[in-house]
């Protein structure tokens, strides 16, 4: 977009970012676009003049976060009569008009693929803007957006695609963020490097489908090759996946999670389902099958891959049997992560049209059955992890106590994962030691640290 010239007035922005890791992607790159054009970041909603929230708009849950958030902010708002509200993300991007009706107090309403329309809005040279239409031609940051990463520096997600092309029923994701359009390999070692040179040893890649990255790009580069790219990037200790799809789950990918030094044994790939008429009903497009093949295939592997996966239950034809070969797919143990989440109806979406929806309050008693069932699976992995000796990142001190550290092992992602408290030793924050597993909790490890054994690289 055009250069415009630096605002003669800079302002205090107040953030509040809600929804996934590749909505907070977004938050900093509008965080970036702050600091570069001279604005200043607060931590008080009482001391900014402008008000930015970042929604998510995928489920019920999620809308309902969004709206109260801007309501409270609407309500920190009064305090000044020169604040103004923005909006921003896949809330607006889905009810761009109904917001600008039923919230006069929001000021800008920006979309998923419109960050960089706050530069207008805080220099001041922009009316209401519209909400951009989404096409394979929307926005996308690359290397040389100026984005501030937030938390810990050493720790950080980089989005390699936006949008989706799959027609899974029950998703609004392609109407709230557009196509698929990823980003070169060229471009995203860049972004890897630079990162290297903030601190950063961990990158999470995200995107909503990671295994059909580069489909959409000349040559057809996959996410094969990005990884060997990326792994050959110095400074760079472990490399993520989150967001893989079960049918693109290749054997080469598989290898590659497996063995290549940098690539952490650690996939996740949302199943949905895997009773096969449900999961037909989702328009999901694989089988039980498939998905207990996929699941051989990681667990063939001499190293072993840590798995996580999410379900969605209550979805409309999910009968008592059908949920019974869910429960029994994850009593199996297979699974070492899990997000349980009940059905919701989106509108605009094929399956709100669908008949036989499964009562809201079964469809809940079905979550936390599984959710209980994998609580008990996590004790017994965990409890069976006591003795072993294995690589841990250090993220700092432990929320619980300053005289203890904390980390995670490479089975374990920022934030979603549990983590490994450290009783003893001492390491700084990005360091990747050796620690022996002393204790263990449903969702936490206890550890030593011994700093002789540094792991290697």
């Amino acid at each position: 977009m055009p250069e415009s010239e630096p605002t003669a007035s800079p302002k205090k922005v107040y953030f509040v970012s809600l929804g996934c890791p590749k909505n907070q992607v977004d938050t900093e790159v509008m965080l970036g676009l702050v600091r570069a054009r001279g604005h200043q970041l607060v931590d008080s909603a009482e001391d900014a003049d402008t008000l930015v929230v970042n929604t998510c708009g995928f489920i019920d849950e999620a809308k309902e976060e969004s709206i109260d958030t801007i309501l409270e902010l609407a309500q920190a708002k009064k305090s000044g009569p020169k604040k103004r509200l923005v909006v921003a993300g896949c809330l607006s991007q889905r009810y761009p008009d109904e917001l600008a009706k039923e919230l006069p107090e929001i000021d800008h309403i920006l979309g998923s693929a419109d960050m960089l329309g706050l530069e207008k809005v805080l220099d001041g040279s922009a009316g209401r803007l519209a909400v951009t239409p989404l096409s394979r031609r929307s926005y996308l940051y690359d290397h040389n957006t100026q984005r501030t990463v937030t938390g810990r520096p050493h720790a950080a997600y980089v989005k390699i695609a936006e949008g989706c092309d799959r027609p899974c029923a029950f998703c609004i994701i392609p109407k709230l963020r557009g196509p698929q359009r990823s980003r070169s390999i060229d471009s995203l070692v860049a972004e890897a490097e630079h990162l290297v040179t903030l601190g950063t040893r961990e990158i999470c890649l995200v995107a909503q489908d990671l295994t059909t990255y580069g489909t959409d790009l000349p040559g057809k580069p996959n996410l094969e090759a990005l990884l060997d790219a990326l792994g050959a990037v110095d400074g760079l200790r472990w490399i993520r996946l989150h967001y893989a799809f079960p049918t693109t789950v290749t054997d080469g990918l598989i290898d590659q999670l497996a063995h290549h030094p940098k690539v952490a044994a650690y996939l996740d790939v949302p199943l949905q389902h895997v009773d096969t008429e449900v999961l037909k009903k989702m328009r999901r497009g694989y089988t039980e099958k498939v998905v207990r093949a996929m699941v051989e295939r990681l667990r063939a592997k001499d190293t072993y891959i840590y798995l996580r996966t999410t379900l969605l239950v209550g979805h409309p034809g999910e009968t008592d049997e059908s949920f019974q070969r869910l429960y029994d797919f994850v009593e199996e143990g297979e699974i070492d992560h899990l997000g349980v989440f009940p059905w919701s109806r989106e509108e605009g979406t094929p399956a709100a049209l669908l008949p036989h929806r499964v009562d809201p309050k079964i469809a809940d008693e079905r979550r936390l059955a599984l959710l209980e069932l994998q609580d008990e699976i996590r004790a017994r992995k965990h409890a069976a992890m006591i003795g072993r000796t294995l690589p841990v990142i250090v993220d700092g001190l432990s929320e619980e106590s300053e005289l203890l550290l904390e980390g995670r092992h490479e089975g374990q992602a920022p934030g979603i994962d549990g983590k490994v408290i450290l009783t003893d030793g001492a390491a700084k924050p990005g360091e990747i030691v050796q620690a022996r597993i002393t204790q263990a909790s449903t969702h936490d490890l206890v550890a030593t640290l011994d700093l002789s054994l540094d792991a290697a690289g």
